[in-house]
């Protein structure tokens, strides 16, 4: 959660302005991404090639995961989603995964504050000009989520050509 101290909320108020806020809960995303759609930005985005980009696809293929539940075992099975947790590089997946996140943020002048799945958009604004910084923080939200889908369904586009399963007529640009 967003600290009082990492925005300066403090100092903002006794400057006699008004921050305000809007969490996103990015939390089932998490544990949602599908490690093909988090590679290729990996490679096409940041220019991970040859042995960065191998290195991270064994991070993150084949793994498999088994639960244990009074003594009882279940089946060994493939894990197809999500950045694996508790790792140095899960945080860093994911926010690589939400970069539109950042650039939709900034068109709008409001701040992005982001640590893996735990983000929070804020803007600080004066008292008077409260209602603006409603309205600018309330079109980045809709923009954010319009944003988000929109690279979704590209990666989705993308795979689904790369992988000869789309029929160019289907999927439009």
């Amino acid at each position: 959660m967003l600290c009082v101290s990492d925005v300066g909320l403090l100092s903002k108020a006794d400057e006699q302005r008004v921050t305000l806020q809007a969490s996103l809960d990015m939390t089932a995303a998490f544990d949602c991404v599908d490690h093909l759609l988090l590679l290729m930005p990996l490679q096409w985005k940041f220019g991970l090639e040859k042995m960065a980009l191998e290195w991270m696809t064994s991070f993150l293929i084949g793994r498999t995961q088994q639960v244990a539940y009074i003594g009882q075992l279940s089946l060994i099975l493939p894990v197809l989603y999500g950045v694996p947790q508790g790792s140095v590089l899960g945080p860093l997946l994911f926010m690589l995964f939400t970069t539109e996140l950042h650039d939709v943020v900034t068109k709008h002048g409001v701040t992005l504050h982001q640590y893996a799945d735990d983000c929070q958009v804020y803007a600080s604004t004066p008292v008077p000009d409260v209602q603006l910084a409603i309205d600018r923080l309330s079109r980045c939200m809709a923009d954010v989520v319009t944003g988000l889908m929109e690279e979704a369904f590209d990666l989705i586009r993308a795979t689904l050509r790369s992988c000869g399963w789309a029929r160019s007529s289907v999927l439009t640009e």
